[in-house]
């Protein structure tokens, strides 16, 4: 049975991923204080673009991209295909994704974009392919796995189509080609792989964290054919120019509502009572769809983009971003560690996480997001500012909680690896002489497995 950790790419490759998604959120609110009148004029102005794919490609999309390294093999049951592929890509991804943000801040220069969307498209094919391969291996029948990898085949649609629309705002040619798509676009990155992405990991990750089994399947199932329905509804409307009105937001709306009708389900069956923070910071996220739907029916598009954005995937994807960290830290340190899991004193999950820092991440984003909103629909700076201060705190909090799950962890493996080595060390010099069945030189077996574990973690 493939576990986390032994079966995907090598543990540090989606640790450093989920840091510097962290961190992006962090940078995010501080942009926001930077810059808060873009935010009260034309939102497809070149800070506010550049903010945006800040969050979506260098937060979300690495967050994504790290998870993508572990989360396959355990879903699918199999090994990951490739897994030192991840040291190619992820750096690719995010060297890529830091360029586009920069060609955007700079005007839409080209001198930026064009490598910088060559290199994220190309890291996102790499992913992609690397996904489907795995999946061949053994073809999943459950339906979040299936939502999964239909979220990694729009997250490269979206890239793509995405940086060609990049193209059309300078090539009058280019536009009148593809019609400036924008609403094909935001379909298919923020519904297609954001909501599905969360839909697909979201399901089998809380029925985990949460200790809770069985339940129907369906609702995964048709949230993701009601979202691949409204992105060929938006396609049609687009480019063969069919009067589809309304159908897409329809099918939009049924999707996230199968998605918050299955999240209560696995709730009402749950046999932990009491959530975790960072889980119930993921739960409470998806108060914020419903509030994103009545911001678009009130045609305040922009606000809406917000709280599904911000408010919506930010928490969501802040909440399994600790917890997904914590257990494959632990996991990589302390599975099949020589000095024992937590009969051998390893912490609990539950104790690497600084339980301080959670409400201000939860509050930081909820008030970010909902005073980001407030301020694009009122055109008024004051709650932007608040909205970078509340960022910036709820992200720097994220950074130092995901840094201190690491070298929490990292600390006590050594601390404890050192303490085995002592003991074996102390029990082997007893008698001074060679220890029967002892390795070269005299050296205990103990003492040579610790020495091996030591070095396995630097120390």
């Amino acid at each position: 049975m493939p576990r986390l950790g032994a079966d995907g790419a090598p543990p540090p490759l989606p640790i450093s991923a989920l840091l510097v998604g962290a961190l992006a959120v962090a940078l995010g609110g501080a942009a926001l204080l930077l810059s808060p009148a873009a935010f009260t004029s034309y939102l497809g102005a070149p800070r506010v673009v550049a903010l945006n794919h800040l969050f979506t490609l260098l937060c979300v999309g690495l967050v994504f991209a790290g998870t993508l390294q572990q989360l396959p093999a355990v879903m699918f049951v199999t090994k990951l295909v490739w897994p030192r592929l991840g040291w190619l890509t992820l750096p690719v991804l995010a060297a890529g994704s830091a360029a586009v943000v920069v060609g955007f801040l700079r005007g839409f220069d080209a001198r930026w974009l064009v490598p910088g969307a060559a290199a994220v498209s190309a890291a996102w094919l790499a992913l992609l392919v690397q996904l489907l391969a795995t999946a061949t291996r053994r073809w999943p029948k459950d339906a979040g796995s299936h939502a999964l990898i239909l979220s990694v085949v729009c997250l490269t649609l979206a890239v793509t189509l995405g940086f060609a629309l990049s193209g059309a705002r300078s090539s009058p040619q280019v536009a009148a080609q593809l019609g400036y798509p924008v609403r094909l676009h935001f379909t298919v990155g923020l519904f297609g792989a954001f909501l599905l992405g969360i839909v697909g990991s979201g399901q089998k990750l809380l029925s985990m964290f949460a200790l809770s089994k069985g339940g129907p399947r369906w609702r995964v199932r048709y949230a993701y054919l009601a979202v691949c329905a409204a992105v060929v509804a938006e396609g049609l409307a687009a480019f063969a120019r069919l009067p589809l009105g309304h159908a897409a937001e329809v099918m939009l709306a049924v999707a996230c509502a199968l998605q918050v009708w299955e999240v209560l389900g696995i709730l009402g069956r749950r046999l932990r009572k009491k959530l975790e923070a960072p889980i119930m910071r993921y739960v409470v996220a998806h108060a914020f769809l419903p509030l994103a739907g009545v911001a678009l029916l009130a045609g305040q598009g922009g606000a809406a983009v917000v709280l599904f954005l911000v408010g919506f995937v930010g928490l969501a994807v802040s909440g399994m971003l600790v917890k997904i960290l914590s257990f494959l830290t632990w996991t990589w340190q302390f599975a099949g560690a020589a000095t024992g899991g937590v009969s051998g004193g390893a912490p609990l999950l539950r104790d690497l996480v600084k339980d301080e820092l959670e409400p201000v991440i939860t509050w930081g984003l909820a008030v970010g997001a909902l005073s980001l909103a407030a301020g694009v629909t009122w055109r008024t700076e004051a709650l932007v500012l608040v909205a970078g201060a509340a960022t910036l705190a709820g992200g720097a909090a994220l950074f130092a909680q995901a840094c201190h799950v690491v070298l929490t962890t990292v600390g006590a493996k050594r601390r404890l690896a050192r303490a085995a080595a002592e003991r074996a060390s102390a029990q082997g010099s007893v008698g001074h002489t060679k220890v029967p069945g002892g390795t070269a030189g005299g050296e205990a077996p103990g003492v040579a497995k610790v020495r091996g574990a030591l070095e396995d973690t630097g120390a």
